[in-house]
């Protein structure tokens, strides 16, 4: 997509007489023009959100009724999904103005654990915080003593892990809110066997109940099995400084982000940690921050320098939708509510292809994405 120059409003100004309404008029369009973005493909902004502050994380609500996004200010803001009115404001005297949100989850849910209408939120200066967003109170706060950089919720059970500047990862459980185990590298820096610098992503394995991965400055992906002491393997020239790891949903791949010129996008078979692919859909060299899989067949990124946002076809290796010109780096995405897939059969086995591919991008799921004071939220067509 062609992008137009910029036009020198403010220049033709200041030589000219014009009223003040026409001077405002003026300086508006041009804020406009800068705030436009470029879309290429199969994807549209189905809602954009203005916040107040720089934010740094974002969440869709269990019932993917509301979108919450964590703020530098220490408040996490939540939105109607509907229309993106201001719903809530979520904080307290101990966090406000003081320190940023770094992250936020919620419970997954299930049976067994029905929705709560929570999310819980770490902060920078070592708080996890949960809150009820419909009342706006704090249900409980666990305060470590370090910079805590992000939450992981397990995918069935109540428990989660925090992860931050101290090369640990603590696992707690949320019904009696205690600390069970911290997750560390054993005293043998030779063996690679745990974080030796910041970590700033963690991911469950979505079919196995003890093992998860970890990823952060060290240049590591580290793979955890809560009944070994230490951890199991490593996939090492992975640089993560965001939630840039996600697990296939067959469990099978794994996803990796990193914030590298090279190699940013790859991808891993789980048993074996053979490189399966090394993705390069553009001419972009972006450094990625984040990424998830939108589908089996598609995934999302997003990252900075330039400041993006790529949705790929696995099958095509291609991208599918380009979202640049961003004002900020993308930090965090989210994916929002599956959709019901249709498909159409035809004689023609080129036109089946076709007529399947289109379907799949078009039931895929809308996500949500985060670029300095505004959030984003993307479906396909």
């Amino acid at each position: 997509m062609a992008k137009a120059e910029t036009p020198n409003l403010v220049a033709g100004l200041a030589n000219l007489e014009v009223s003040e309404e026409e001077y405002e008029n003026q300086l508006s369009k041009l804020k406009k023009f800068k705030d436009q973005i470029n879309i290429e493909g199969n994807v549209k902004i189905h809602m954009s959100i203005q916040c107040q502050k720089e934010m740094m994380c974002t969440k869709y609500s269990e019932e993917f009724d509301y979108i919450a996004g964590g703020c530098t200010d220490g408040t996490v803001r939540v939105f109607k999904y509907a229309t993106g009115e201001p719903a809530f404001t979520l904080s307290d005297k101990e966090v406000r103005d003081e320190t940023p949100v770094t992250s936020i989850e919620h419970r997954s849910i299930s049976k067994l654990y029905p929705v709560t209408n929570c999310f819980t939120a770490t902060y920078a200066n070592g708080c996890v915080k949960c809150w009820n967003f419909l009342s706006s109170q704090c249900i409980y706060t666990i305060r470590e003593k370090r910079q805590t950089y992000g939450i992981r919720y397990h995918p069935r059970f109540p428990k989660f892990v925090t992860y931050g500047d101290d090369l640990k990862i603590h696992l707690y459980d949320e019904e009696t809110r205690t600390q069970e185990r911290i997750l560390q590298g054993s005293s043998y820096p030779d063996r690679q066997d745990g974080p030796t610098s910041r970590v700033f992503a963690a991911v469950w394995h979505p079919k196995n109940n003890y093992e998860l991965l970890t990823g952060g400055w060290d240049d590591t992906i580290q793979f955890w099995d809560l009944r070994q002491p230490y951890g199991i393997r490593h996939i090492a020239g992975c640089h993560i400084c965001g939630e840039g790891i996600d697990i296939h949903p067959k469990g099978h791949e794994i996803l990796v982000c990193s914030h590298q010129t090279s190699d940013a996008l790859q991808l891993f078979d789980y048993g074996s940690l053979r490189r399966v692919a090394r993705l390069e859909p553009d001419i972009f060299p972006s450094k990625l921050y984040c990424g998830k899989y939108l589908s089996k067949d598609f995934i999302v990124t997003g990252g900075s320098s330039p400041n993006l946002v790529r949705i790929i076809d696995l099958q095509s290796t291609a991208n599918v939708g380009l979202i640049t010109s961003l004002s900020n780096g993308v930090f965090c995405i989210d994916v929002g509510p599956g959709k019901k897939q249709k498909y159409t059969r035809e004689k023609e086995h080129t036109e089946d292809v076709q007529i399947r591919m289109k379907s799949d991008i078009t039931v895929l799921p809308k996500f949500i994405f985060l670029s300095g004071k505004k959030l984003y939220q993307m479906d396909f067509c």
